[in-house]
């Protein structure tokens, strides 16, 4: 009867055993994203190109998968549905030895030395290439405005504080009011209903703004820090959608 008992619980600790291991291998397609992870199932590197020092009008953009794929652009609209089906850019290879990689492409290859573990050097280029840091979570606090740097101090700001305006104010409470901050015609704010003035709650995950308006809108747009600085909620400069939003 013992030998009978024993034979029994080592058959269901073998069952137990092969249906976690069948649990583990499960795989969701070919969507890389795991919403359910404080981490991004991928590395996002953004540097500067060469002739474009300090006005963040030509930036280069890595995407790089686990298994060293790798996409040569930002996706504008975030990072929810981002798989390897993603368009507007190129797919390549990113390989590494050591302390030197390539990135490879049908169009280019880029040699670089990685410094840190959050920066790379760029072979034939002064411009290096920094690792974003993580921005799961960020609450932001403040007004927000599109690619106007120093507009608080200099006094040539040119919107009144009633009018439609490319700005989003961000509370820590996880609110924001958008007065205009996709806007395309400012003097016609709602002639595109999606890129209207509104407001309603946001979160940030996966390097995406997330905004949910009052008006049953949704807007995703990618988000990060600049180089390799952390976001907080003070941040002077973050990027919305790739471009750079300076803080009041």
């Amino acid at each position: 009867m013992g030998s009978l008992k024993k034979m029994l619980k080592s058959l269901l600790l073998l069952v137990l055993l092969v249906d976690l291991s069948a649990i583990a291998s499960c795989t969701k397609g070919d969507d890389i994203n795991n919403n359910n992870s404080d981490d991004a199932p991928f590395e996002l590197w953004m540097g500067q190109k060469t002739g474009s020092s300090g006005t963040w009008s030509n930036l280069r953009w890595m995407v790089i998968l686990p298994g060293g794929d790798y996409f040569n652009q930002l996706p504008g609209e975030g990072f929810l549905n981002f798989s390897r089906s993603q368009t507007g850019g190129t797919w390549g290879t990113f390989t590494s030895n050591g302390n030197s990689g390539t990135f490879t492409n049908q169009y280019e290859t880029l040699n670089v030395t990685r410094i840190s573990d959050t920066e790379m050097e760029t072979a034939g280029y002064i411009n290096h290439l920094y690792k974003l840091a993580s921005v799961d979570g960020v609450r932001l606090s403040g007004k927000y405005v599109n690619g106007i740097p120093g507009w608080s101090t200099s006094g040539n700001y040119p919107y009144g504080p009633n009018d439609a305006q490319p700005m989003i104010q961000f509370e820590r409470n996880g609110n924001f009011s958008d007065k205009g901050a996709f806007v395309t015609n400012f003097t016609m704010p709602n002639q595109d209903p999606q890129r209207a003035p509104g407001n309603g709650t946001y979160e940030i995950k996966n390097f995406t703004l997330i905004l949910n308006y009052s008006d049953g809108r949704k807007i995703t747009k990618a988000f990060s820090g600049v180089l390799d600085k952390k976001v907080n909620a003070g941040s002077e400069l973050v990027f919305v959608g790739g471009n750079p939003f300076y803080n009041k």
